[in-house]
């Protein structure tokens, strides 16, 4: 039996892993600190701007596509209103057709 290790009884505080380690634990200098900070609130601020100008295209595009629709209630009832008329004239030219075939002429052409 053998008393003597040949490793010792504590690890080496100088191997990689511990250095790193301990390096890790380290404090950060007020400057590096300083410009995290700086760093941060330059991200928040484009954020914040970047959000804004979001905001501002949606706002545009609502106002848009509001107009768009009124547009095109403005032509339905535009259209609904050429239909009956066209609807009545087709009558008046042809008064002895009855209003079934004259939606099948409609559907045919």
């Amino acid at each position: 039996m053998c008393l003597k290790s040949s490793k010792p009884p504590f690890p080496d505080t100088q191997t990689l892993t511990m250095r790193s380690a301990s390096h890790h634990n380290r404090r950060k200098s007020k400057k590096q600190i300083h410009i995290r900070v700086l760093n941060l609130t330059r991200r928040r601020r484009l954020l914040r701007e970047a959000n804004k100008e979001m905001e501002m295209r949606n706002l545009k595009l609502l106002v848009e596509n509001q107009s768009i629709i009124q547009k095109n209630e403005a032509l339905k009832k535009k259209a609904l209103l050429l239909h009956q008329e066209n609807n009545a004239l087709f009558a008046l030219l042809h008064p002895t057709l009855s209003p079934v075939s004259t939606s099948f002429l409609l559907r045919s052409s």
